[in-house]
């Protein structure tokens, strides 16, 4: 029996197992037992495509879930990445990562591929043929539930198409044909055909069935074993993978034939849950979950692992909460250890190519310096360095892997320690009050999506609202120059514009106090347009006022208010007057 504890301090090269539809079974009670010792999961998924465009900033969080929803529903997921940690008794931690392509084969085939987003994956080396020929199946629970009642009325065949039905009536006759020319001795040359009461094989025989058409997926091939068990149950089926062949023996006197169909039935629901059974595993052991920028992963693993997805953003909290009680997104916590690795981006890439380097080292403990090593000794492994960022199972494991550094320097600088190995399960408690449950909506004035309770609030500057001059509607034509200056000279700095209904005004919003200053500042001297509330105070504000006053109108203010916009603006002034004054007095 394998053994998760063993040979787990060899240093070997970092490796992963790629899963496929013809090892999944294999693999299954490994992958269970591996989920069950371990401390944490970390997830990573890729998925058909990705519609970035319909994002916003103009975007509620109402707004963004349905658009994030939507897109979970119009795009399968492709590929998963799992990596497996466990802590040793030495405060070390070892891994086991795999990569698992995603097919369901079952169900309407109504999902579609972003080219954008496919072009993009395979530049990364993502193989789309290993993914349609080795895609491992999965299944969520109405899914699921609506097959076994599939399977208990008889109606099984509807679920594999018209053409695999014909093949499996195929073999039947194959099979009767077979039994005939094997008993043909018991033929009399009487003028009637002598049939068998039951068809029945030679003690210690067995016979070959070519498969017809082409290779069968595993789902599909335990199908075919079912529906040839229910109506040959004197028999007991298997397949030959390498001939591609059913092999028919006689059932054993010690196998009960009502235990045989059970057999077969129970490896059809096996195979059509696939991958989603250990995710289960994972759920029901409350085991913590980790992902970088992660919401959309949680998204599309509750989707097609668990539920379909609710309409609500608070309905999908609360459910979710629920079903997994304990996530950790690295992202937030890189975002908070700013001031600890200022140089550091917070993309996955850049976390993972730092905290693999020699100048992180000093940043961590000597037990979690460089790559986790390997868990356990797998067969089907693939060695890390030819794989890259986009891979679903490498990303996982380096997801995993930053996650245990980033931790460990919040921990040790938050409570005063030094570069200190810390018992997973104290970490996880320092964790709980700041990190724990919280996940990053992109380009979203909010804080985090906080999965167990209120959203925090956002760090996006004021909605800039810019009008005509001359008071009158903004056309199109106007609106498209505006939008097409503001992409040249904006360059990488992210900004949404959009029209009011009455078309008198532009809403712009920007998401860094100094790109919310220089859009103010642009539109100030603009001879057409111009900001609103400098028109209706008569009051302009230089570049440094809206550096310093960037979130007013949303910390302060529900509505704009001449009045109140003139209180505001003292309130900038008397802080620079403040400020010049301290310099001063250093001086």
């Amino acid at each position: 029996m394998w053994n998760p504890f063993l040979s787990l301090f060899i240093h070997v090269a970092e490796e992963m197992t790629t899963i496929t539809d013809a090892n999944f079974l294999q693999y299954a009670p490994q992958l269970r037992e591996s989920i069950l010792c371990s401390d944490f999961i970390a997830i990573d998924f890729e998925f058909f495509g990705l519609d970035t465009d319909a994002i916003s900033l103009h975007d509620t969080i109402e707004t963004r879930y349905c658009l994030l929803r939507n897109n979970v529903i119009k795009y399968r997921p492709c590929q998963l990445g799992l990596s497996i940690f466990k802590q040793m008794k030495n405060g070390s931690y070892v891994a086991d990562t795999y990569s698992i392509p995603l097919l369901r084969r079952t169900g309407p085939s109504d999902s579609l591929l972003n080219t954008k987003s496919m072009r993009f994956l395979m530049n990364h080396e993502l193989d789309l043929r290993q993914i349609f020929a080795e895609g491992v199946e999965y299944c969520n629970r109405s899914e699921l539930k609506a097959f076994q009642r599939a399977l208990k009325s008889g109606e099984l065949l509807s679920s594999i198409g018209k053409e695999n039905v014909g093949k499996i009536e195929c073999l039947k006759v194959m099979l009767l044909e077979k039994i005939y020319q094997a008993n043909s001795e018991l033929i009399t040359h009487s003028t009637e055909e002598f049939i068998p009461p039951s068809p029945a094989l030679n003690p210690r025989s067995s016979i070959a069935l070519k498969m017809p058409g082409a290779k069968k997926s595993t789902f599909e091939i335990c199908v075919f074993i079912y529906e040839m068990t229910k109506s040959f149950p004197q028999f007991q089926f298997s397949v030959d993978e390498q001939k591609f062949s059913l092999i028919v023996n006689n059932l054993p006197n010690m196998i009960d034939r009502n235990e045989n169909l059970k057999h077969a039935q129970n490896k059809c629901l096996e195979a059509f849950v696939g991958i989603s059974a250990i995710m289960e595993t994972a759920m029901l052991k409350r085991k913590l979950i980790v992902g970088h920028n992660s919401l959309l992963d949680f998204i599309y693993m509750y989707h097609y692992f668990f539920e379909t997805l609710p309409e609500s953003y608070d309905d999908f909290k609360r459910i979710f909460h629920k079903l997994c009680p304990k996530v950790v997104d690295t992202k937030v916590l890189a975002l908070m250890l700013r001031t600890e690795i200022p140089e550091v981006d917070n993309s996955l890439e850049h976390l993972g190519n730092f905290f693999h380097s020699d100048r992180a080292d000093r940043m961590v403990p000597p037990e979690i310096r460089g790559a986790i090593k390997l868990w356990t000794h797998n067969g089907n492994t693939e060695e890390f360095d030819q794989k890259s960022y986009h891979d679903a199972g490498y990303d996982a494991y380096i997801t995993g892997s930053v996650f245990l550094k980033l931790a460990h320097i919040f921990v040790n600088k938050r409570n005063l320690m030094k570069n200190e190995i810390i018992n997973f399960k104290r970490m996880l408690q320092f964790l709980v009050t700041s990190v724990q449950n919280r996940l990053p909506f992109q380009l979203l004035d909010v804080g985090w999506c906080n999965l167990a309770g209120k959203d925090e609030k956002g760090f996006r500057p004021d909605i800039i609202t810019v009008v005509r001059r001359d008071r009158q509607p903004i056309d199109v034509v106007e609106f498209k120059k505006q939008e097409d200056d503001l992409e040249k000279v904006m360059a990488t700095y992210k900004f949404s514009m959009e029209r009011t209904r009455d078309q008198m005004a532009i809403l712009l919003a920007t998401n860094t106090p100094s790109s919310y200053a220089f859009l103010c500042s642009r539109f100030s001297k603009n001879k057409t347009l111009g900001l609103r509330d400098e028109l209706q105070t008569g009051i302009s504000m230089t570049f440094e006022q809206r550096l310093m006053s960037w979130r007013l109108f949303k910390d302060e203010m529900s509505e704009f208010n001449p009045s109140t916009t003139l209180c505001a603006y003292e309130q900038v002034r008397k802080m620079e007057a403040a400020l010049l004054i301290e310099a001063r007095i250093t001086e």
